[in-house]
């Protein structure tokens, strides 16, 4: 294994780490901390002692105080002195009020006696002599038996069939907001972009039939010139003629394409 040696068999003595010295404070334990408010009840607040640190003096009066933790010695009682039943102070027996009990309010009725409650007995009316038995049952057999209600025929309902009030109410609500929107929208499209018209249509359609013009001409010039043959495209300005008819029947195209949509706005300092 690792770490095994035969000079590890014998176990070396071990050296006894040394304690350090013990600290001792060089201040006494009976002198109170610098700044200390210990013992200072009845004092004019702030109040401290010992302010300039010293060591010497009168030692801390808080701890040679006779009665600083279990009270004054003339109050200290044996642990046998203890307080027994009958020692503590007695109260003060209450003078009898003459003629019995005093009372706040008026007294409740007196019990009745034995003869009272005979005599009371004597005189009372006679309990009933009802049979609770057989009037019921005469009361139950000359009874009318109860009829069960008629189901409700739910086809037969006023509104069978028919959208819920509410549901109405609600698709009213939505088909109000479409049209808001819809409102909304017309007229922003109407507006146009700030510093923008709409174009007439008659302006808008003169201005296709003039392209349309400007294509037949540029068109008529491209098919009468002799470009349209490979072969005859033996100097540099036959094919540079060649593309611009091109490029121009291209751009003619493209703005015929655009002016074909429904709203064209213009620039308000082209009007």
């Amino acid at each position: 294994m690792d770490g095994e040696s035969i000079y590890a068999l014998i176990p070396q003595p071990v050296e006894p780490i040394p304690k350090e010295r013990m600290h001792r404070s060089k201040h006494p334990g009976t002198k109170p901390p610098t700044c200390s408010t210990f013992n200072t009840q009845g004092l004019p607040i702030p109040f401290v002692t010992n302010v300039g640190g010293a060591t010497g003096g009168a030692p801390n009066d808080a701890v040679l105080r006779t009665h600083a933790t279990f009270g004054r010695e003339g109050n200290a009682r044996m642990p046998t002195d203890m307080l027994k039943k009958g020692t503590g102070i007695k109260p003060v027996p209450q003078q009898p009020v003459p003629g019995g009990f005093l009372y706040a309010g008026t007294r409740k009725p007196a019990v009745p006696t034995a003869q009272e409650c005979d005599e009371m007995r004597q005189t009372a009316p006679p309990p009933p002599t009802k049979n609770f038995i057989t009037s019921n049952a005469v009361e139950n057999i000359l009874a009318v038996p109860k009829r069960p209600e008629a189901p409700v025929d739910w086809l037969k309902k006023p509104s069978y069939g028919e959208v819920p009030q509410y549901l109405q109410k609600i698709k009213g609500e939505i088909m109000d907001e479409y049209e808001y929107i819809r409102t909304m929208q017309q007229a922003q499209a109407e507006a146009g972009p700030p510093g923008m018209r709409l174009m007439p249509e008659e302006e808008r359609l003169g201005l296709i039939n003039e392209l349309k013009a400007k294509w037949d001409e540029v068109n008529v010039y491209y098919q009468q010139t002799s470009v349209l043959s490979l072969a005859s495209l033996d100097t540099i300005g036959k094919v540079k003629r060649k593309e611009m008819y091109e490029a121009q029947l291209a751009q003619i195209e493209k703005d015929i394409e655009k002016l074909s949509k429904k709203n064209i706005y213009v620039r308000e300092a082209d009007y």
